[in-house]
């Protein structure tokens, strides 16, 4: 039996196919899983998967709509300036509106009667003395049924909540002043008189 020769080109054909499986299966056994049981989805990961910053979300709604019309921005602006400045006005009526309550409070407790003297008019009352005394002075007023009250500077007399503010012997006169609000927001007070009639001075 006749034995045939490889010939050269031959046998350098096949050591290089046996060189090449031999490199594949190496690579293949060093990529492959460890263990009886283990397969490729527990392959050991990348190193430098670790390296990786974390993808952030993107969120939809806070990216700018390159679409929108500039005149549509301008107008959702002009919008909100406008709500702005109706909120600062309706704060600024609040406010108001609690000035005007609190001065209207303030005013009815200086009309809220807490004397006898407080419940008459000064058209009712009639001066009859004055008497100085060093830096002091008093006065007497009488009512309709002839009964006398003695002022003093801060008595509360007259139905308009008045204070006595000063009493002036000289000149024949008791200086009143009664509150009243301006513009329904400002307490003021006004200045009224009483005057001591000529014969029951002589």
């Amino acid at each position: 039996m006749k034995c045939k020769t490889m010939s050269g080109d031959n046998r350098k054909i096949r050591w290089m196919a046996f060189t090449a499986a031999v490199i594949l299966g190496t690579s293949l056994f060093a990529f492959a899983p460890v263990g009886p049981g283990a397969s490729l989805t527990n392959a050991a990961e990348p190193a430098y998967k670790g390296w990786r910053r974390e993808k952030k979300i993107l969120d939809p709604d806070k990216i700018p709509d390159p679409f929108l019309s500039y005149l549509i921005k301008r107008r959702e602006q002009s919008t909100l300036q406008a709500e702005k400045e109706k909120e600062k006005q309706l704060a600024a009526e609040e406010a108001i509106k609690r000035e005007k309550q609190a001065a209207a409070q303030m005013l009815k407790e200086l009309l809220t009667p807490k004397t006898e003297l407080q419940k008459l008019s000064l058209s009712q009352l009639t001066l009859s003395a004055i008497v100085q005394a060093d830096d002091r002075a008093w006065a007497m007023v009488r009512d309709p049924k002839g009964r006398g009250y003695i002022l003093t500077k801060g008595t509360r007399i007259g139905i308009n909540g008045g204070t006595v503010d000063r009493i002036v012997r000289k000149e024949k006169k008791v200086v009143i002043k009664e509150p009243y609000l301006e513009d329904e927001l400002h307490l003021k007070y006004r200045e009224v008189e009483i005057k001591l009639p000529e014969q029951v001075y002589e």
